[in-house]
């Protein structure tokens, strides 16, 4: 895929080394460049993505809606432009990469691994998650492949299901999870990244976390900041990557809504002050979401608040702030 420069995702661009791969898909030379993404619902995605041959002012609460609005048309037709396209029209990138883990990948299921576009978000792949807004603002900055590595669950906690050894008590049954869909990803590279070789190489760069809503209990909210600060701290230890660059979402289904209970008040605040502990300087930040809520009455979309109400809009624009957010601690280019 030509490199398409867009300013609010990308500090600087250069021409790069391609090879041109048997059926025309094309992976840069240089290390891959690894992020895991995780946490649970939210960041698996339930994102709707509309018809792109229909009417868009037709389809309220859906990406389709969003992109080809007067004031955006021109901004996003990256998204569904260029020779490599999924049968409903989506661009199929050639330097980003997707894998949802839980190997062996056996064609008998949806799809687990490929170019990065819609359909790896929801149940079965139906619609999209912030995957899609986070890969184009990575693939946009870097020259080399890019790879997300998206491993996430529904329903989960911090607090129980992903906590990590530092934390102590019983080991999160999603953690070992989580760093096992890193090891596989690495283990089949071959298999992801069109003429990827072992001379080539990977760089584990960063952890986007999109999570928030199963910790915001009387119980577990108090401990919040102290579990995911040990969670990245981990991870880190895990990948052998102390520097590894982090960005975490604000659980924002409630907008900017005053009236929000006081464990739902400490888990966003705990999300905020992450980024501003002297530890993670300049290494770990905070992608503000709550603005990006659009109610169902004025908007349309489904009953589930939680979710967004399946706005395809919201999802985009989550994914777009923790991609840009990234590419800020990633700095410039040399």
């Amino acid at each position: 895929m030509q490199k398409v420069i867009r300013p609010a995702a990308c500090l600087m661009s250069v021409l790069f080394t391609t090879a041109v791969m048997a059926d025309g898909a094309k992976a840069a030379k240089g290390p891959v460049k690894i992020f895991l993404l995780s946490g649970q619902s939210n960041m698996t995605g339930r994102g709707t993505l509309g018809d792109l041959n229909k009417p868009a002012a037709d389809q309220k609460a859906t990406l389709v809606r969003y992109i080809k609005d007067p004031n955006n048309v021109e901004k996003y037709k990256f998204l569904y432009s260029g020779p490599k396209k999924t049968p409903s029209g989506w661009t199929v990138r050639d330097d980003v990469f997707i894998t949802l883990g839980d190997w062996p990948h056996d064609g008998s299921a949806y799809k687990k691994h490929g170019g990065l576009a819609p359909y790896y978000g929801s149940i079965n792949n139906a619609g999209f998650g912030p995957e899609l807004g986070i890969g184009n603002a990575l693939g946009d900055y870097y020259d080399e492949p890019v790879l997300l590595v998206k491993v996430s669950f529904g329903a989960n906690s911090l607090a129980v299901n992903f906590r990590s050894p530092s934390s102590g008590g019983k080991l999160g049954d999603k953690y070992p999870l989580v760093v096992k869909a890193v090891r596989d990803a690495i283990e089949h590279l071959p298999g992801i990244v069109p003429g990827y070789d072992k001379k080539q190489g990977y760089e584990i760069v960063g952890f986007l976390w999109n999570q928030g809503l199963n910790d915001m209990t009387d119980k577990y909210a108090g401990e919040y900041e102290t579990n995911l600060a040990n969670l990245i701290k981990d991870l880190r230890k895990e990948f052998k990557t102390p520097d590894m660059k982090v960005v975490v979402a604000v659980t924002g289904n409630y907008g900017r809504k005053e009236d929000i209970s006081p464990a739902q008040r400490k888990v966003i605040e705990a999300q905020l002050a992450i980024s501003r502990r002297l530890e993670f300087k300049a290494t770990v930040a905070t992608a503000e979401t709550r603005d990006f809520y659009r109610p169902q009455g004025q908007y349309g979309g489904n009953k589930q608040w939680y979710h967004w109400h399946g706005n395809g809009e919201s999802y985009w624009l989550i994914g777009e702030a923790m991609g840009r957010e990234m590419v800020k601690l990633l700095g410039a280019k040399k």
